[in-house]
């Protein structure tokens, strides 16, 4: 039976698709893409026989040397529906001087747009829905280099180098008795407190125990900050304390408009570890490093920390970050500050050895033992009784003789004059951070990446082909689809998938990675 041929091939142009798959185009609809490709059109050829899809052969009536330049077809069997099948032009064949031979591929991805279904598999990477700070974490396996700082060291406590004298010292005399409670440890005497720049009070109290300086049990540092309390000049007794006083502090919130080594990236996966972090210090040598993914931020948009301390020996300052990983507290990353000199003290020898010895009870005692010795002699008495003489005038002189000694020699100091630190000479007792990146070079080299192919996904979903304002990477792992369209053509489609696509919203943008991809550009 005669059928009157009614097959449509149009010939195109200049389109940006090739057989490697490597890109192909998103559409809403068949209305736009028929529309997209007619406007590559070179030649529109009407009323053909029947083309055959699997065969790839087309004769066209156009001479072989108008065809060298066309890379692209699409025809349409219109006595046996209105499906437009797309494909690629892999070779074009003379036959005479009117008619060539078109070799051509079926475009599956394009013949069957429309066609099938995604359904839930694995997909390895694609172009994100968001790309918000720190909601992007899947690892990725890049080779990060060096890092580099991005800019100075800053403090992160206000006056944490303003330091305190305190004297931990036996006072037997106190009305609240011989010991106190600090930080839940009960130890004996009462603590005193100065300034550290309050040389003339530290210096008085200590005259004051110029005769009982055993009982002073330590003079040591601490931050100023952690008593809690206003020193007066000549200082203050401290009272029984359970726990010293938290010191409070915000730093400046990341925003995502900072630099990574005077690079801005495009993509906010460069601004989570390891490709920038926060790193902090002791000043010591000592650091921690925290991802500011999972720092939580102030209503001012800052990041908080604490430091907690401790008033009694030994003396140490804890910084950790508030709001770590969700948490209030996190002590897994804490930070300890422990630089706090212990001091040394004068102690007059001549004072303390009348204190220890107690030279005026000796020495009158000693004199009367003489005397009665003396007497006893005299009046006819015992041997016995002058040799006690000679003994007690022979302690008087021994006691004499050291109460001398002491009164000549040099006097004395206690405690300790070598444990001073480099960083309390400079008032370096802080904790410092800064900023850590990728180096330059690094940080493109990556961005570039997540720009054309996206981030790590690495779950059971739906692969996401529009998202992005320009184009969308997918690629998965064991793809699949459904949809009534031929078995080797689907195996095909999901072999792509799995191979990695890059749907472009408009062919005349495909390969223009420079346009911005970010899911709020306009």
């Amino acid at each position: 039976m005669y059928i009157e041929p009614g097959t449509n091939i149009k010939i195109l142009k200049d389109c940006p698709l090739d057989t490697t798959y490597d890109h192909t185009i998103y559409f809403a609809n068949k209305a736009s893409q028929t529309s997209y490709f007619a406007g590559l059109v070179k030649y529109n050829l009407t009323n053909y026989t029947y083309q055959r899809v699997r065969n790839g052969v087309a004769r066209v009536g156009v001479k072989a040397d108008n065809l060298y330049d066309c890379n692209y077809m699409m025809f349409q069997n219109t006595n046996y529906g209105n499906k437009w099948f797309y494909a690629f032009i892999k070779s074009v064949e003379y036959v005479n001087n009117e008619t060539s031979e078109i070799v051509f591929e079926i475009d599956v991805m394009q013949t069957w747009f429309f066609d099938y279904t995604m359904d839930y598999c694995f997909v390895e990477r694609e172009h994100t829905v968001t790309d918000e700070l720190g909601g992007n974490l899947v690892p990725e396996n890049f080779d990060v280099g060096e890092y580099v700082r991005n800019g100075g060291y800053h403090e992160i406590f206000g006056h944490l180098t303003e330091l305190a004298v305190l004297i931990n010292e036996i006072n037997v005399t106190d009305s609240l008795g011989n010991g106190r409670n600090y930080e839940g440890i009960y130890g004996a005497g009462v603590i005193m407190a100065f300034k550290a720049t309050d040389t003339h009070g530290i210096n008085e109290h200590l005259k004051s125990l110029s005769q009982k300086t055993d009982n002073i049990q330590a003079i040591y540092t601490c931050p100023l900050y952690a008593l809690s309390t206003e020193i007066p000049d000549g200082g203050a007794e401290l009272l029984n304390k359970d726990v010293s006083a938290d010191y409070l502090s915000e730093i400046e919130g990341l925003t995502g408009n900072e630099t990574l080594n005077g690079y801005r990236p495009k993509n906010k996966k460069m601004y989570t570890y390891p490709y920038n972090y926060m790193e902090v210090t002791n000043g010591s040598g000592n650091k921690m490093n925290l991802r500011y993914e999972f720092m939580s931020k102030t209503e001012r948009g800052n990041y908080g920390f604490e430091a907690i301390t401790s008033i009694v020996q030994p003396v140490q300052v804890i910084c950790r970050p508030i709001g770590y990983k969700g948490s209030t507290y996190c002590p897994s990353e804490s930070l300890a500050l422990d630089a706090f000199p212990m001091c040394s003290w004068a102690i007059d020898g001549y004072q303390a050895y009348i204190a220890q010895t107690a030279v005026p009870n000796t020495f009158s005692a000693g004199l009367n033992a003489l005397f009665a010795g003396i007497s006893a002699l005299a009046g006819g008495g015992g041997l016995a009784t002058a040799i006690g003489g000679a003994n007690a005038l022979s302690n008087v002189t021994n006691t004499i003789s050291g109460a001398y000694k002491a009164k000549r020699g040099a006097d004395v100091s206690g405690g300790n004059f070598n444990s001073g630190s480099a960083i309390t000479a400079h008032r370096e007792n802080q904790f410092y951070y800064t900023r850590c990146s990728v180096n330059l070079d690094t940080a493109i080299v990556i961005d570039d990446y997540f720009t054309r192919f996206g981030y790590a996904v690495k779950q059971l979903v739906r692969p996401n082909r529009n998202s992005r304002p320009h184009w969308n990477y997918v690629k998965t792992v064991g793809c699949s689809i459904t949809g009534s369209i031929p078995c080797d053509d689907m195996n095909k489609i999901c072999s792509i998938y799995d191979n990695g696509v890059t749907f472009w919203k408009n062919g005349s943008e495909i390969g223009q990675y420079n346009l911005d991809n970010s899911p709020d550009a306009t």
